[in-house]
């Protein structure tokens, strides 16, 4: 039903205020959510939306936190773990892990709470745990994203034997390039890396002084760095070493995508659930900045509107420079004139109204009093502005003429209907 919306959205600004809000997102997510906010016009949903918005700004209020973070956006990764021999990243799962952790927490901080906060449990009632697959990646991966020695008792025993190999080479050459230095044929005294195996520096004019494998040469082209022959079979025992921690590696990895992969469907749901969580949490940050509240709803009947601001003005200036307004129409009658001097509100109060419509059919609270009561209107239609169309070669009255034969046709009972400066443009 957003087509009964669309244009009141784009005409009253509302992406402003779904800008301000989205600041308010502690992940990608919740911002992506707030992005994709529209209004509806089913009650239910509205009124459960302002609930859940109202009970976490209750939380933010009284503890003055929420345990929001560690949502990671990770739909990419759990697509990534279904393609066969395909195999998650190591940074991948440290986000999965974060996610898991950020649910499990969440989930039982509101249930702790669960008489005060009935909305937010049976949202959170949804949320899936799976301490074994969190523990495993906690296990298997340290914060820099690098596979722990404690991910595999394979993985350790490789890399001791790494480290041992590793230091009777460099002895080896450190008594290799001492002899090679005493001689005068040594650029360098430094053990250098080239290619993954251990090398060392010798002049150029000397290379053939030294048996070994000549790796590269220096850009000046006076040093080669020569692999000595002697320590060729421990250099090729070291790199060897090296692949089979390589391969010990994927093999864990490709152990932890499996158990992504059974758990996909939970984690996909749980990661809807926590995205709705975060834009509720981000609705509430804004309710506190603005004020904001749940008035009562109706399916039918008065719009009646009591200490209203208007919420792009409340964005730019302090609460109080913004003046307050009451308007009530729908009982004794429908159609509202307002009148009186240019700079006197008339369009503000307009907009606000329409405004406040769509935020709160978006599930967002209103810079207005509780007590106010709100229809739920199944479209919006706003005539403000200048319309003139150049390319339909269109005068600003002919223009608003045709908008308004629009509106009539397509406005019911449930339609709020707002015309700004009727036949504007034209002489009366």
């Amino acid at each position: 039903r957003m087509e009964s919306f669309h244009k009141a959205v784009e005409k009253l600004d509302f992406n402003k205020i779904l800008h301000r809000i989205q600041f308010y997102a502690s992940s990608d997510l919740g911002k992506e959510a707030v992005e994709l906010l529209e209004p509806c016009s089913d009650i239910q949903k509205i009124s459960t939306d302002l609930s859940i918005t109202s009970e976490i700004k209750r939380i933010l209020e009284s503890e003055q936190s929420f345990p929001i973070d560690g949502i990671k956006d990770i739909r990419a990764a759990l697509q990534q773990a279904t393609i066969a021999n395909n195999i998650i990243s190591s940074i991948d799962f440290l986000a999965i892990a974060s996610t898991l952790q950020a649910s499990r927490v969440i989930k039982s901080y509101v249930l702790k709470r669960k008489e005060y906060y009935l909305e937010l449990v049976s949202l959170c009632s949804g949320l899936e745990e799976n301490k074994i697959l969190e523990f495993n990646i906690n296990q298997a991966i340290d914060e820099n994203a690098q596979v722990k020695d404690s991910a595999s008792k394979e993985l350790k025993q490789i890399r001791q034997n790494i480290v041992t190999q590793h230091l009777q080479l460099r002895k080896s050459l450190e008594r290799i390039l001492k002899a090679v230095s005493e001689k005068g044929f040594a650029q360098d005294e430094i053990i250098t890396t080239r290619e993954g195996r251990l090398v060392i520096p010798v002049k150029s004019e000397q290379k053939f002084k030294v048996e070994g494998f000549i790796h590269s040469a220096s850009a000046s082209g006076q040093t080669v760095f020569i692999e000595p022959a002697e320590t060729l079979a421990m250099n090729n025992a070291l790199y060897e070493l090296y692949f089979k921690e390589k391969r010990e590696i994927e093999k864990i990895l490709r152990a932890l995508t499996a158990q992504v992969s059974e758990f996909m469907l939970p984690l996909l749901s749980t990661l809807s659930i926590l995205q709705l969580i975060d834009l509720a949490f981000a609705k509430a940050r804004y309710s506190i900045e603005i004020k904001g509240n749940k008035p009562f709803l109706k399916e039918t009947g008065a719009l009646k509107i009591l200490q209203a601001r208007h919420p792009i003005l409340l964005l730019r200036h302090k609460r109080e420079e913004v003046v307050p307004f009451d308007l009530e129409i729908g009982s004794k009658f429908y159609t509202l004139l307002i009148t009186g001097p240019n700079a006197g509100g008339k369009t503000v109060a307009l907009k606000t109204v329409g405004l406040l419509s769509l935020m709160l059919q978006s599930g967002i609270h209103i810079p207005a009093s509780p007590d106010s009561e709100f229809p739920i209107f199944e479209s919006i239609f706003v005539n403000i502005g200048d319309n003139q169309s150049i390319e339909n070669d269109l005068s600003t009255y002919r223009s608003q003429i045709l908008q308004l034969k629009l509106l009539v046709e397509q406005a019911n009972a449930k339609s709020l209907v707002l015309i700004d400066e009727i036949g504007a443009g034209t002489d009366p």
